[in-house]
């Protein structure tokens, strides 16, 4: 970077040759005479304009974008201490421009300031014709009674009033009615504190009828030879705006919390309860508590440390997470099972800040959702698996099958002569007799056996860990001496059971379900073809 106060000043003559010559060459720019503090003065007569644009704004940075503030104060700076400086810069309205910086004080009393973009020229004149930005701070002096003595040029920019009006006026006339009782407080105060300052902020009455957000700061200074109270004023509207703004949006956040069905929890990054919706309370069981911990105290000891690790999950590491949990509620007949959805909030540098719960009690839909799922997998009248359900389970059973695996044997069972019992006994009776068989098959299974029923009077059973043929066979034999006893349907009626019984065995890796089952079912039916109700094995 160039070491500035190492240059050598630029003579006055050179300034003023450098500054017509630029005004000659570019006859559309923006041009301003500038003090020594910055602000905007009128053009002296010895500066001769023609066709350039003069703005009505009061200092330069109104008419430059926030980006490029710190290129023009030290372009500023750097005029002041050799006579010249130019840098490029953004307008305010988007115009890439050039400004250039020249001290000609010595020669005409002001400093120049031109602004030049040769293919914006309109934008240029528009720039200058905007109005000057209304000040946001302002100085009015009172008395003891609070009666305004004087108000400067600002307060009259700000408020839209006349200084002549002003002046008389007893303050308080000019405050919101809801806040007079806060301004008198604050007056009161301020009065007890000679030499002291007092802070308030008040709704004052502009002009046009309308209010505005003034922070006022009230120094006592009537023990000195001013004897005057002296009010800063600061124009927050744009600051209260946006609290109210915020203030709505908690107001729509908290009301939507409360017409939400889940229940809602705020924790912060220390894990207290930040809010609580209504709905939370009923759905865990527990009234308004300081932390999680106490306001989840009813979530069971079993589950509680995977809910800790849900919070540090999202506490801790930032991640979002999603779990169930259950619940023991006083005066609930039962557990209860909520799902609790944690999302994490994060601060300005995106490290965890807090998080929030949605909480739902799923224990009904949970429910329901297991009694689907068993109406869709059980078959209602006998309580096995369904078709469906069993051929899936025997599918998913080969694809375990490896080379030197146990194999898996399938039992196929039709019973013989079922057909004449509906006929003869009724629907009634034949349903009994289902139901007896498959009691008397589920009595002398294992427990990773599987009993289906694959429909009518057909019954299927998985036998899975099977080392032989002749395990299976086994298995077979035993399931047809289940069945030898009579089993008792329409209200007592012995009924003797007989069944054609297929069995195929396989321990092969590439087995299907579709394969062993039918070779159980020919085997079924040569073991029908006998007509010895004797079980047929068979490798597939």
């Amino acid at each position: 970077m160039e070491d500035v106060s190492a240059r050598t000043r630029v003579e006055e003559c050179a300034l003023d040759a450098t500054m017509a010559r630029m005004l000659r060459r570019y006859p559309t720019a923006l041009v301003a005479a500038i003090n020594s503090d910055g602000l905007f003065v009128e053009m002296p007569p010895t500066i001769a304009l023609s066709g350039h644009h003069v703005p009505q704004a009061r200092f330069g940075l109104e008419l430059i974008a926030p980006d490029s503030h710190s290129v023009v104060i030290d372009t500023w700076d750097q005029a002041l201490l050799v006579g010249e400086a130019s840098a490029p810069v953004v307008l305010v309205n988007g115009v890439a421009a050039m400004c250039h910086v020249l001290d000609v004080r010595s020669l005409h009393g002001v400093v120049v300031g031109i602004v030049v973009a040769d293919e914006e020229t309109e934008l240029v004149a528009e720039l200058a014709r905007r109005p000057p930005m209304v000040p946001k701070t302002g100085r009015i002096d009172k008395d003891e009674q609070a009666v305004i003595c004087s108000a400067d040029e600002r307060v009259c920019q700000i408020l839209g009033f006349e200084a002549a009006e002003l002046v008389g006026t007893r303050s308080r006339e000019l405050i919101h009615p809801d806040d007079r009782d806060r301004a008198v407080t604050a007056w009161m105060e301020m009065l007890t504190t000679p030499g002291e300052s007092s802070r308030v902020r008040l709704r004052h009455l502009r002009r046009d009828g309308s209010w505005l957000w003034m922070e006022l700061t009230n120094t006592n200074l009537l023990g000195r030879p001013e004897g005057r109270v002296v009010t800063e004023m600061i124009d927050v509207s744009e600051e209260m705006a946006a609290l109210e703004s915020v203030r709505q949006r908690e107001q729509l956040l908290g009301r939507l919390a409360e017409a939400l069905p889940s229940g809602v929890l705020h924790v912060d990054q220390e894990r207290r309860v930040v809010y609580a919706n209504e709905r939370l309370y009923r759905v865990v069981g527990q009234g308004a508590s300081a932390t999680i911990d106490a306001q989840l105290a009813n979530v069971i000891p079993e589950d509680q440390p995977s809910l800790a690790a849900a919070m540090d999950t999202a506490l801790i590491d930032g991640h979002d997470a999603d779990l169930e949990v259950r619940l023991r509620v006083p005066d609930a007949p039962k557990l209860l099972l909520c799902a609790i959805a944690i999302r994490v909030l994060t601060d300005a540098d995106s490290s965890p800040a807090g998080a929030v719960l949605c909480v739902d009690n799923v224990t009904v839909a949970t429910e329901l959702r297991v009694e689907l799922e068993r109406r869709a997998t059980i078959d209602e009248l006998t309580g096995c698996l369904n078709r469906a359900a069993v051929l899936a389970e025997l599918e998913r059973t080969l694809r375990r099958h490896t080379l030197g695996s146990p194999g898996t044997a399938v039992v196929f069972l039709d019973l013989d002569g079922f057909k004449a019992v509906n006929d003869t006994l009724g629907h009634h009776a034949g349903d009994e007799l289902l139901t007896g068989v498959a009691a008397r098959l589920r009595d002398v299974l294992r427990g990773v056996d599987v009993l289906g029923r694959l429909g009518g009077d057909e019954f299927l059973v998985l036998v899975p860990h099977v080392d032989s043929l002749e395990g299976a066979a086994r298995v077979g034999s035993r399931l047809s001496k289940a069945l030898s006893e009579p089993i008792d349907v329409a209200g007592g009626m012995p009924m003797r059971v007989k069944a054609s019984i297929g069995v195929a065995w396989s321990s092969a890796p590439d087995i299907t379900a579709d394969i062993l089952t039918r070779a159980a079912d020919l085997a079924m039916y040569e073991s029908k073809r006998a007509g010895r109700a004797e079980p047929v094995f068979v490798n597939a």
